[in-house]
């Protein structure tokens, strides 16, 4: 994907991800949940403990210090700090990471956040693809069987191939 597809991407996703405009209380913009219409049946989640480990293990050491230890992200993610930039939000379920394919997850974790308007600096080269999706894993374990079978059907929806001609 090039820089600036995935630059628009981003963009389109983060605006429909917060309302800067809003001064709601925490509680409620620190909670989003799946339309109606993407909850649909039972989707069963994949229990590889050993990768669900691997990704604590690497969320403990790349992502904790910021993202916090319950992956729940700044207190105020929404709300751009000082500097102009948006703090960590939470990877917990209880922000938009799941909203996010797969793909877009690992591009974000493997280039950052600084040329979208967040902190989070680069992983390519300290993290491998396994070990992001060790990561993902390990988050995805977080997030409440509504958002998380939002997230699948969304995924699988990414993944079929684009139709036309």
């Amino acid at each position: 994907m090039s820089r600036w597809a995935f630059s628009v991407v981003m963009v389109l996703l983060l605006a429909g991800c917060s309302d800067p405009a809003s001064d709601t209380k925490q509680e409620e913009t620190r909670t989003v949940s799946p339309p109606p219409s993407l909850q649909t049946s039972k989707v069963e989640r994949s229990h590889d403990a050993v990768q669900v480990e691997r990704g604590r293990v690497l969320y403990a050491a790349n992502c904790m210090a910021c993202h916090g230890d319950q992956a729940q992200g700044a207190v105020n993610w929404q709300k751009r700090d000082a500097k102009g930039r948006f703090p960590p939000p939470p990877l917990n379920g209880t922000g938009h990471a799941w909203h996010h394919p797969t793909k877009i997850l690992k591009y974000t974790i493997s280039n950052g956040t600084g040329n979208i308007g967040g902190n989070m600096p680069a992983f390519r080269g300290k993290l491998s693809d396994a070990e992001m999706e060790d990561i993902l894993e390990f988050l995805k374990q977080k997030w409440p069987d509504p958002l998380y079978e939002a997230w699948f059907w969304a995924e699988q929806r990414s993944l079929k191939p684009a139709q036309g001609g």
